[in-house]
């Protein structure tokens, strides 16, 4: 038991560190799979995500779904995004002009997206088919 509890706590922070997105390598992978509808699990709020890049440049929509109608919500000031590569993850670069955020890309798959803002809040998005 000593043993294991000694080997427990050597490996764990090395894999807490370590972690990394497994379907993406590239910028243009995670541009790939961001491509398309998302929808916050478990939400209340009836809202779809819509990312759409192009030659390295992204755009953000936001949409209510009511009735199964989508209808697009009015921003003042639309964000481009980036794909920003770190040593060991990505970030996705939300720039409204004047202002610039920052969300980390904590897993990223065809159908799965979790996002971690500065704050380290976690949010659960999926895809809606096309």
């Amino acid at each position: 038991m000593k043993t294991f509890l000694v080997l427990f706590l050597t490996f764990s922070p090395i894999t807490i560190f370590g972690q990394q997105l497994r379907c993406c390598e590239t910028i243009e992978e995670v541009e790939s799979n961001l491509t398309g509808h998302w929808q916050k699990q478990d939400s209340d709020l009836n809202y779809i995500y819509q990312f759409h890049f192009k030659n390295g440049s992204g755009t953000f929509k936001l949409y209510s779904n009511t009735k199964n109608v989508l209808v697009e919500e009015e921003q003042e000031h639309p964000a481009i995004l980036t794909i920003l590569k770190k040593e060991n993850s990505f970030q996705i670069k939300y720039d409204f002009g004047l202002i610039s955020t920052y969300a980390g890309i904590e897993y990223l798959d065809s159908l799965k997206l979790i996002i971690t803002r500065r704050d380290g809040k976690e949010t659960e998005y999926h895809k809606i088919p096309d």
